[in-house]
């Protein structure tokens, strides 16, 4: 496939230089050229200096003058970008190509939005939701255009645009809301909202329950349902929503408060992310959150300790919120003590299957693997039998212990000739099991 370049260019980003990139534009250009800036969609990104780092914002147009004057026109709010990024020494890039229509283009839009998210040097990303396009004419041609457009970028800015490896392999990336949600997700993802409104609009409690294993896009639904809901209620102007998300790591509390301040959530609505005991402590009236959402339910905890005097984390969130989305993974019970909190996981499961609100995700993401393999890995994880290893596209190794293993990831990865990321975790978790057995045994003597 012979793709052309990107028309990309850079101007300075206020009124006098739009004037005169509008007039090069019409009198020195090539033809072709000033047909595809002046007539076909086009997609832009305005940047600007804030705190050490980029504020950005990226859009598209048909009319990439008349949208940016609209821009400079909404510069008067003191409350909105327009009018912080007209007092810094701020930039445009303004990106055409031959095959730009409108879904293209806001596919490209999209991505940007999602790569500059993922960037260390980006402080904020002041758009609202994305729009990722279904199948269109010629979306085979997209990822193309796209890797074009983003070495290009690179080239004019390393530090807005990083290697595009980078930017994959950040936390941020992989938990982003603007990922481009498969059928199975989408389909979650609207009965999910749907559940979410009419609960909130009885105002009858409601326990939502997201089932799947590890690789099957769990934490991009779940963070791309948190988006949509601020998204929403940013458009009502409703300042008083509150939406929370509860996670169990320190690592994934920084993640997703990272993605909150870069979307512009923690600037209006604050802190919205945190750990069960945080949550618990800042929210002590009962039913006073709209929506929580909760990763790794089994990781809760079922007795006091320092930071948490309850009895029960699941129980005491839920009765301080309206809506409750649980995510959870059987599979990831690692310690024995969890198998009797599986219990009451069950509960709250059985509670989303008789109020409709149970979803399974079984869409493998992560794995881009036949069948065969994939049955193969199913027998080994879930029922502890090693079947005849297949032999296809997809390798299978098996390595004595878990540190062997990460050290043959570490070489793969150096080499980025395989992704291996979902076997650790496998690996280590039978490991795991199978010592809490052993321990198990030996008290009880069984």
């Amino acid at each position: 496939m012979n793709i052309t370049k990107p028309i990309i260019r850079k101007i300075k980003d206020n009124e006098t230089a739009l004037a005169e990139f509008e007039k090069e534009i019409k009198t020195n250009e090539a033809e072709d050229t000033k047909d595809i800036i002046m007539n076909f969609p086009t997609v832009y990104i305005h940047n600007w200096p804030e705190t050490n780092k980029y504020d950005v914002y990226v859009g598209e147009s048909n009319n990439i003058f008349a949208r940016t004057r609209q821009h400079y026109q909404s510069r008067i709010k003191h409350e909105t970008w327009q009018y912080r990024m007209m007092k810094t020494d701020a930039s445009l890039y303004i990106i055409g190509h031959e095959h730009f229509n409108k879904s293209l283009t806001l596919d490209v839009e999209n991505r940007l939005m999602h790569y500059l998210m993922s960037v260390d040097k980006v402080h904020q990303v002041h758009n609202g939701r994305g729009n990722p396009q279904k199948h269109y004419y010629p979306s085979a041609e997209f990822e193309e255009i796209f890797r074009k457009i983003w070495t290009e970028l690179h080239e004019s800015d390393e530090e807005l645009f990083p290697d595009e490896n980078i930017v994959k392999d950040s936390a941020i990336y992989k938990a982003s809301p603007l990922h481009k949600l498969t059928d199975e997700q989408e389909n979650a993802k609207i009965q999910i909202l749907e559940c979410i409104d009419l609960a909130r609009q009885k105002h009858e409690k409601q326990i939502i329950f997201i089932d799947g294993e590890a690789g099957t896009g769990k934490t991009v639904l779940n963070s791309n349902i948190f988006y949509e809901l601020y998204c929403q209620e940013e458009e009502k102007d409703n300042a008083e929503f509150k939406c929370c998300m509860v996670v169990n790591h320190d690592e994934q509390v920084k993640v997703y408060s990272d993605i909150a301040k870069k979307l512009g959530i923690t600037e209006k609505y604050g802190e919205v992310v945190s750990k069960a005991s945080t949550f618990l402590n800042r929210h002590k009236d009962l039913d006073s959150v709209d929506v929580v959402f909760i990763d790794e339910a089994h990781l809760l905890f079922t007795q006091g300790n320092q930071g948490y005097s309850g009895k029960n984390q699941l129980d005491d969130i839920i009765k301080r919120a309206k809506v409750v989305v649980i995510v959870f993974d059987e599979n990831q019970i690692l310690r024995m003590d969890q198998y009797w909190e599986k219990q009451m996981i069950d509960r709250y499961r059985n509670k989303a299957i008789e109020q409709q609100n149970y979803i399974t995700l079984t869409k493998q993401l992560r794995m881009q693997a036949d069948n065969e393999t994939l049955a193969w890995i199913d027998a080994f994880t879930k029922k502890q039998i090693i079947n005849k290893i297949p032999h296809h596209d997809y390798e299978i190794k098996i390595f004595d212990s878990p540190e062997a293993l990460d050290l043959e990831i570490k070489r793969k990865q150096a080499a980025r000739r395989v992704d291996c990321r979902v076997l650790l975790p496998i690996m280590t978790g039978i490991i795991r099991k199978a010592k809490s057995r052993r321990i198990h045994q030996k008290n009880t003597g069984k």
